[in-house]
């Protein structure tokens, strides 16, 4: 039997052990694209309310942690769950869901759980059922900007060749309200609700559309942000950031239901990816990895980036426990 605790100051000197473990492995095993904090900034940021963190202990050794954040509206997301090597893994992972069940019994009730198995923790998929989550396939796709051949596809593409009516345009904090409400109907209906209850009201929106835009998520770039007009209004958008060592992201993209099945969403992609791989030439970024996420249940949406030259890189389960 494991003894399990919430972290407290007792505990900061022998932890840091169990913590490192898992940095170490962080990008390896686990799939992490930036390194995780230090251990001192997640000390500081457990002090400061930001992180809650659960350990496993051997022998009053911790072994073993859960962390997790309460910060967000409506979703407790969960981090990662490591334990230091595989001896009894399941039941050690199990006695932290059972504490992490207990801790955020009253949260839960109006809060959703959305929990990234990223890398190895794709394996501890029965163990999470057994508490109720349900899963949504996600993919990793990359575009290989180093890819000569690709890039010159992209670049002979005529992005002037849209059906009567349409334009794209670099994304202005003109485009806001309109960009909030387009991602509102969007994704409103979409899996990604179960995870990121955000989605479902206008406001969220709001809170997804200003974090992008303003770089809280990673440094947007504007000029590869493309908008989609039809008779000069939103009616689809694809954004793009860079969210750190050199790896740019397409977060978002959307298109409004009537606007869809007329190859609109490929030029918005295209368009995004071109602009992205000639700031890279340009000097202006610096990038190593181009990728985007996407639920591989949508065969169009996957056929989508495969057309645009997207390859899958690694696929893992998004996990979520529905509030209440």
């Amino acid at each position: 039997m494991y003894e399990i605790a919430v972290l407290e100051e007792k505990y900061f000197r022998v932890f840091q052990g169990a913590y490192n473990d898992f940095r170490l492995k962080a990008r390896t095993d686990y799939k992490f694209e930036i390194d995780p904090l230090t251990y001192d900034d997640f000390i500081d940021s457990f002090n400061k309310g930001l992180i809650n963190c659960i350990i496993l202990l051997e022998d009053s050794i911790p072994t073993g942690f859960l962390a997790y954040t309460t910060v967000p509206v409506d979703v407790i997301e969960l981090f990662v769950v490591h334990c230091l090597g595989n001896e009894d893994a399941i039941e050690k992972r199990k006695c932290l869901f059972d504490k992490f069940m207990e801790q955020t019994r009253s949260q839960r009730k109006h809060s959703v759980v959305s929990y990234a198995m990223l890398g190895v923790q794709e394996t501890f998929k029965r163990t999470v059922a057994e508490f109720g989550f349900n899963f949504i396939d996600t993919g990793v796709v990359v575009f290989d900007i180093k890819n000569k051949h690709h890039v010159k596809e992209l670049s002979q593409f005529n992005f002037m060749e849209l059906p009567i009516g349409y334009k794209l345009t670099p994304y202005r904090d003109i485009y806001f309200e309109e960009l909030a409400e387009v991602i509102h109907s969007s994704f409103k209906d979409s899996s990604d609700v179960n995870f990121d209850v955000r989605f479902a009201s206008i406001d969220g929106c709001r809170d997804i559309a200003h974090k992008i835009t303003t770089s809280i998520y990673g440094r947007f770039l504007p000029q590869a942000s493309k908008i989609l007009l039809y008779e000069n209004k939103l009616a689809g958008f694809c954004l793009a950031n860079v969210t750190g060592d050199g790896i740019a992201n397409l977060p978002l993209i959307g298109i409004l239901e009537e606007h869809r099945n007329q190859g609109l969403s490929k030029a918005l992609v295209k368009a995004s990816v071109l602009d992205v791989v000639k700031l890279h030439q340009g000097g202006i970024i610096e990038l190593n990895e181009l990728n985007a996420s996407l639920d591989l249940n949508l065969q169009n949406a996957v056929k989508m980036y495969e057309s645009a030259g997207f390859t899958q890189s690694y696929r893992y389960s998004q996990a979520y426990l529905p509030k209440g």
